[in-house]
């Protein structure tokens, strides 16, 4: 089990979230300062997938920059999900797209490169 805190690295900032809900195979975390908000959503479920059912794994944040004297609020939204059949704890994918999303590759992605 996750635990009551989370740690990420934002632009080489050091962020902790605290977790402020958790329920069913879910939790969600938060962190607030005066100009944003972090969220962060791990999410567990079952699909059914050409009558196989799969484990369904979600993981997403969302930043909120609040709004300005110049600038209206926007968000950034980032989020994987894999699914797997339930027998299969293979994460060789995810850990194969984790190593692809460098901060060369995003750049392309982000200039529409494909």
């Amino acid at each position: 089990m996750f635990g009551d805190t989370v740690g990420l690295t934002i632009n080489s900032v050091s962020e902790t979230l605290t977790k402020i809900n958790q329920d069913g195979y879910s939790s969600e975390y938060l962190e607030r300062d005066s100009t944003s908000e972090l969220r962060f959503k791990i999410r567990h479920s079952k699909v059914t997938v050409k009558g196989k059912s799969y484990d369904r794994h979600n993981v997403e944040i969302i930043e909120t920059v609040f709004a300005t004297a110049t600038e209206d609020e926007f968000q950034r939204k980032a989020y994987f999900v894999f699914e797997t059949l339930p027998k299969d704890g293979n994460a060789d994918l995810m850990e194969a797209l984790g190593t692809f999303a460098d901060a060369t590759n995003l750049a392309k992605l982000i200039l529409w490169e494909s």
